[in-house]
């Protein structure tokens, strides 16, 4: 039998993920599965049909199922799911998100193969508790349904991580600001998230008003799709800054959209599991401005690596801004304080051995 990296026996990880959209807990799911299979371990997703996300797999050589699992009414989807386990010769079903969670850790118990519960976001803990161990994208996740009476016994930190490769040969500052139509000195701001109340997109189009008062040329970039972005672009208008916040909508270039950016800004108001787009600000070298908020606290180490603001406070968020903007050798330091962070603790590779190891535990000896 081969090894794999870490010289245990490797293992078939069955990964049940249900939602269409392709964002931040979708990808984590792909970039975990790229880093097993690197490991020598065979990962299959189970989903519905997601065209992105099974073209991301597809490009990466993982297998995928597309299978009916979708939605909490759907009291099927745990037999579909220990079918597909018993199929594959699952070691362990790792579940991304709550109907995955529910569903999945059901199957587990039909099929009796240990289950892994990953938790990206600040969630009650119901679809969770089925499941023999929970992962937490966060301390501030861990602590979260701890508070709820979660047993800490049973959770594991797993922390988000990228490819260090993708923030290599990227275009300079200049070339993708031209590429942007930005001026070359233009102050830019901009945030890289789902277009959705909870991520607080509104209170930076309120600081981006704020800021134009004293950089009439400041330009905000808003990179994503959602649910907010008509709402958005009408606040723009009605704050008289429709020409400088832009919605360049979904971008799967992003570290070399931030090139372009003089800070990478995150105003979630609320259940922030990790801010992946605050790692890959680090990983570009930018300085940070997050709201005080739980997950997005670990990344940004205040006053080091970036600056924390208050939730929900379009000001502070522009003070915050525009503290970082006025100290470009402060905003240098935090960058690369925020690089070498970032090098050590949320690559792709300590993601997979971490989850490895967890893996593991579940497994009778």
């Amino acid at each position: 039998m081969s090894m794999a990296a870490n010289g245990g026996p490797p293992l078939t990880v069955l990964t049940v993920i249900t939602p269409a959209r392709y964002s931040g807990a979708e990808r984590m799911a792909v970039y975990l599965a790229d880093g097993l299979r690197r490991r020598g371990h065979r990962v299959v997703f189970a989903c519905k049909h997601n065209p992105l996300l099974l073209a991301a797999l597809k490009e990466r050589g993982i297998e995928a199922r597309v299978l009916p699992i979708s939605g909490k009414a759907n009291l099927a989807a745990p037999f579909v799911l220990a079918a597909e386990a018993c199929r594959v010769g699952a070691d362990v079903i790792h579940t991304h998100l709550s109907t995955a969670g529910l569903w999945g850790s059901a199957a587990g118990q039909i099929a009796g193969v240990p289950t892994l519960a990953h938790v990206h976001a600040l969630n009650a803990q119901t679809c969770f508790m089925l499941a023999d161990l929970v992962a937490t994208c966060s301390e501030g996740v861990k602590d979260f349904l701890v508070e709820q009476g979660m047993s800490e016994s049973k959770m594991r930190v797993l922390y988000n991580g990228v490819y260090p490769e993708q923030f290599e040969n990227l275009p300079g500052r200049a070339a993708m600001r031209e590429a942007l139509d930005l001026w070359p000195d233009a102050p830019v701001i901009g945030a890289i998230a789902h277009l959705s109340p909870k991520k607080g997109q509104r209170y930076l189009v309120e600081a981006t008003a704020i800021l134009r008062e004293r950089w009439p040329d400041l330009v905000c970039l808003l990179v994503g799709e959602g649910e907010d972005r008509q709402a958005l672009a009408e606040l723009a208008r009605e704050l008289g800054v429709a020409d400088a916040v832009r919605l360049l909508g979904y971008r799967d270039d992003v570290p070399a959209v931030m090139q372009a950016m003089d800070v990478v800004v995150l105003p979630s108001v609320a259940k922030e599991g990790l801010g992946v787009a605050l790692i890959e600000a680090a990983f570009v070298g930018r300085p940070v401005v997050g709201s005080d908020a739980p997950g997005i606290r670990e990344v940004i180490v205040d006053g080091e690596t970036g600056l924390l603001a208050p939730v929900a406070d379009a000001e502070g968020l522009a003070r915050a801004i525009a503290a970082v903007l006025d100290d470009p050798a402060m905003a240098e330091r935090m960058g690369e304080r925020g690089r070498l962070r970032a090098q050590e603790m949320f690559t792709i590779e300590r993601m997979a051995e971490t989850a490895e190891a967890i893996y593991r535990e579940l497994l009778p000896e």
